[in-house]
Parts: C-alpha cells; sequence; structure tokens
C-alpha cells in the first residue's frame, strides 16, 4: 500500500539527447501519443538532431514514459534521465509561466538557442567538451592549480544572470567567470568578446543540468588553437548535487526552468539579496521582473509592490534607469549636481548606487 502511494507522488522529468533523429514526424506522433495518455504537461522540443524535455505528472508515469521511450527507439537507451519527486506547482501564475499548465510539443531548429544572430561558424555538437562525471569534476577543482599552476584552471558559468545570484561555483584560488547574461543566447557574444581570458586555459564548465555546456563548449572548441581543452560537468550542477548532499563546491540553490523553481543542497546558506534592500533572499515563486528587459529579479516580500517597477542591474548598467535616487520635493524631482537623470518614474526601484571617487557611479557588486 505505501509503495502505491509513493509511486502516485507527484514528480518532474528533465532529460536531453543529442542524436540524428531519422524520422522526426514519427517522434512527434510518439510523444503527442504517449504524454497525453499518460497525463503529462510541460515542454516538449524537438528537433533533426535531437530531443529537449522537461514534463511533469505522476511518478509513475514519467517512469512509464521513460521506459516507453527507450522501447521506442534504441537512441534513448543511454540517455540521462533526471527524475525527482517533489510537489505539485505552488500556484497557477508558476505553473504557467514555467509552461505546466499544458502539454507544448514543438519541432525547433535548435534545441537551445546559442546565439541571436548568424555565426560565422556553426560549432558541431560532436566538438562538445569532454564530459566529467559529478566526482571527476570535484575532484579537478579540489586539485585545481595545485600540482601544475602553469596548467591553469578556470570555471565558467554557462547560465544566466539570475540563475547565478542564487546559487554558484566557489573554490578558493579558481577563477570563475561569470558572463552575467539575460539569456542563453546572449553567450556566444561573451565567448567572443572574451577570448584572451580562455585562451590556453582548462576550462571547466557547468550550467543547470548540462544542455547549455553542450553546443557552448562545441563552440569554444570551434575557435582552434589555444581553445582545445574545455570539460563540461555531466549531468549539470543538478547531477553534482546529487552525490554532494552538502553542496560540494557549489553554494546556494540551484535555479531551475520548472515549477519548483530552485533546489538546494543540506547547505541552507542564502546567498542571494534583495535587488532593493539587500537583505539575504532568494526565493523567485513571486516571478518579480525588470520592466524594461523582463529578467527576473529578486525582491524580498517587504519589497514588493505592484504598482512599482523594478531595473535589474544590467538594465542599470545600460542606463535604462536613474542613477541616483531622486529627491522628491513639491512634486519635482531633484538630482545631485553634475549627474544626468533620464526620464524615468520616481517610483522606478532600482539596486543601490554610490558614487565613485572619479564622480561616476557605480551599482553594488556582489563578489
Amino acid at each position: 500500500m505505501s509503495d502505491k502511494k509513493d509511486r502516485e507522488q507527484y514528480g518532474v522529468l528533465l532529460y536531453y539527447k543529442y542524436a540524428e533523429i531519422p524520422n522526426l514526424n514519427d517522434l512527434v506522433s510518439f510523444y503527442h501519443s504517449n504524454c497525453s495518455s499518460l497525463r503529462l504537461l510541460g515542454r516538449v522540443r524537438l528537433s533533426s538532431h535531437g530531443v529537449n524535455v522537461t514534463v511533469g505528472g505522476n511518478l509513475s508515469s514519467l517512469e512509464s514514459h521513460i521506459e516507453a521511450l527507450k522501447a521506442y527507439n534504441t537512441l534513448f537507451h543511454a540517455t540521462d534521465f533526471k527524475l525527482a519527486t517533489c510537489h505539485h506547482p505552488l500556484n497557477d501564475k508558476v505553473a504557467k509561466e514555467c509552461g505546466f499548465t499544458s502539454l507544448s510539443i514543438r519541432i525547433v531548429d535548435e534545441l537551445v538557442t546559442l546565439s541571436s544572430h548568424p555565426l560565422l561558424k556553426s560549432p558541431h555538437i560532436s566538438n562538445a567538451g569532454k564530459h566529467l562525471s559529478a566526482h571527476e569534476f570535484h575532484s579537478s577543482l579540489h586539485n585545481a592549480n595545485k600540482e601544475s599552476p602553469e596548467n591553469c584552471l578556470v570555471l565558467l558559468d554557462a547560465r544566466n544572470l539570475y540563475e547565478t545570484r542564487i546559487g554558484k561555483f566557489h573554490v578558493p584560488n579558481v577563477e570563475t567567470l561569470d558572463p552575467q547574461v539575460r539569456q542563453y543566447s546572449d553567450l556566444s557574444s561573451w565567448i567572443d568578446d572574451n577570448g584572451e581570458r580562455l585562451k590556453g586555459k582548462n576550462i571547466l564548465m557547468y550550467c543547470t543540468g548540462g544542455i547549455r555546456c553542450e553546443m557552448a563548449s562545441a563552440y569554444i572548441r570551434s575557435k582552434g588553437a589555444g581553445f582545445e581543452n574545455v570539460f563540461q560537468l555531466f549531468g549539470g550542477i543538478q547531477r553534482y548535487l546529487e552525490q554532494f548532499s552538502d553542496g560540494g563546491f557549489f553554494k546556494g540553490k540551484n535555479f531551475v526552468f520548472d515549477h519548483r523553481i530552485s533546489v538546494g543542497s543540506s547547505d541552507a546558506n542564502v546567498i542571494g539579496t534583495c535587488l532593493l534592500c539587500q537583505c539575504s533572499f532568494d526565493d523567485y515563486t513571486s516571478r518579480c521582473r525588470c520592466t524594461y528587459c523582463r529578467m527576473l529579479v529578486l525582491v524580498c516580500s517587504s519589497c514588493q509592490s505592484e504598482s512599482t517597477p523594478y531595473v535589474c542591474e544590467l538594465c542599470q548598467k545600460q542606463s535604462k534607469a536613474v542613477r541616483l535616487t531622486q529627491l522628491i520635493e513639491n512634486g519635482e524631482s531633484k538630482t545631485l549636481s553634475g549627474v544626468e537623470v533620464q526620464n524615468f518614474s520616481s517610483d522606478t526601484m532600482c539596486l543601490p548606487q554610490v558614487p565613485r571617487g572619479d564622480g561616476k557611479i557605480q551599482g553594488r557588486q556582489e563578489n
């Protein structure tokens, strides 16, 4: 009785597979039939180069889906299926934003979009970086720059800025590169602009579940001499945290693109901070977004206001927000002398801004 109850628990399943799909239309039909019959909801992205899937449903149904997919085609036998028990979506807003109110099956050109503009040289998945298991990745970090300092190792986070704000790898004496991009399609431009920081290095890449590192590592390696030594965390942060329940070298929470929102280790430390008051905070449940670019931002419950817009740190850097807090006096806004103020509402929320010694303005940055 207990076992039957456990199998009816709700769960979420994530997996991807890069492989040449011989008949894409047949695969589309399989997903429509199988997911509908099992009452699975979520996102299924299919291309001639593989699949990228995030679905939720009863745990027993998700297990049945895995078995049916393996039986359908041997291509999926070695797939890394990430299956986890979890709660139902917290509310309709979260479910809708994460795509868990319906079943969406689409044929796409790319499983993940590496660039929003045509690349001079598109990478091929066969040139992706070498996979490292969670233990191999951890060992590489533990021994980094000790035995052979000349073989310098750098960590490259392939995720978006809002993800890194609640969790990231931190290793003493190892440089971690955070591109601080709004979306994955911006990463290739960052790589182009920062080649000197990568060339000649042993590059260890990581992302949530692994798929973003596949194409990004291939893109780095496509740059030729000096960019050969690229490695990626197989299964992403999710598999790493399963092996290192205390978090290991990962601090904070792992942002996920489903209704769980984030997954943490047994280490309860919070590394995120509220955009406005800077208190410790790492909960994206409220789904607060930047008014201008729509990127997720962290705003604690005390600072949230439906009538007040927020400005993310990237928009602030790009001069889309007032650079100093406006002083409201007699219904008119005033600013400190010498500071240009754009025409924004006086109740626009943004990060605290502090003047530098040279008179310019900079926002508070995290280490």
